[in-house]
């Protein structure tokens, strides 16, 4: 354990987080995996039996007293934490005047309130030991605008400009932050997103899937594990040199 870097991964239990967490426990990381759903659980069990080490601890990114115990059981634990990968999230599909002040703040709390409170009660840790890296998780959402995405877009815009001061903020210490904004990914929440727009317009899933596989240049959606790999690098040394930074994995989306 003394020997291995330790990496903390919100949104652990399905898509992008689930193959960050595979990826970073490949790599030789220890990885801590963060999700409000238990099916993490199921996560840090597959990357043990393949002879990674990886522990699952239930957490609501959006309620600060389970952020702080959990991050404080890190400490603990590990005395250091050297990668945090925010990719904890939901998003907000509907049209702006029909969005429940609930809704916004449900979306405004876990998307940008959850990377905020990771990011502060890692730092602690990051600046007494002068290093570390965090990766929070954008979108292209945050670059273009998308009928009924205004909140989400809004939330990764405000992720992108916060980890942008940041970065600089954090300069002194040695910590590097940075954002990754992927175009369409393959995951549950993508998928829902599609199922919804098929169940409000009447078009079969795949039509509606098809129609947003073009928004990429090679006409598909990615794999996560194709997201998870700019992740690892932005959190490690072939990236010293990079910090605020907006990564866009978007398959020429914002390029058109």
């Amino acid at each position: 354990m003394a020997d291995k870097k330790i990496a903390i991964v919100t949104g652990a239990a399905h898509g992008i987080g689930t193959a960050t967490v595979r990826k970073f426990a490949k790599e030789g990381y220890a990885v801590i995996a963060l999700d409000v759903l238990p099916e993490g659980q199921q996560v840090a069990d597959e990357v043990n039996q393949a002879g990674g080490e990886c522990t699952f601890m239930l957490c609501d990114v959006s309620d600060e007293k389970q952020v702080a115990a959990c991050m404080k059981a890190v400490e603990t634990k590990y005395h250091r934490i050297d990668a945090l990968l925010n990719i904890a999230g939901v998003v907000l599909v509907k049209p702006f005047d029909q969005i429940t002040w609930e809704e916004y703040s449900r979306t405004v709390d876990i998307n940008l309130g959850g990377t905020f409170l990771m990011c502060k009660y890692a730092l602690p840790v990051m600046k007494q030991q002068k290093s570390g890296a965090i990766v929070n998780m954008g979108s292209v959402s945050g670059h273009v605008g998308q009928t009924e995405h205004v909140m989400y877009g809004a939330t990764k815009g405000a992720i992108i400009a916060m980890t942008r001061a940041l970065a600089w903020e954090l300069a002194p210490y040695q910590i590097r932050v940075n954002t990754i904004s992927p175009g369409s990914v393959d995951t549950p929440m993508l998928r829902s997103d599609i199922d919804l727009e098929s169940r409000r317009t009447g078009l079969p899933f795949e039509t509606v899937k098809k129609e947003r596989e073009k928004e990429q240049a090679f006409q598909r959606w990615a794999d996560p594990a194709e997201i998870a790999e700019p992740i690892y690098f932005l959190a490690n040394e072939g990236a010293s040199f990079v910090t605020g930074t907006d990564w866009l994995v978007d398959c020429g989306w914002v390029a058109k």
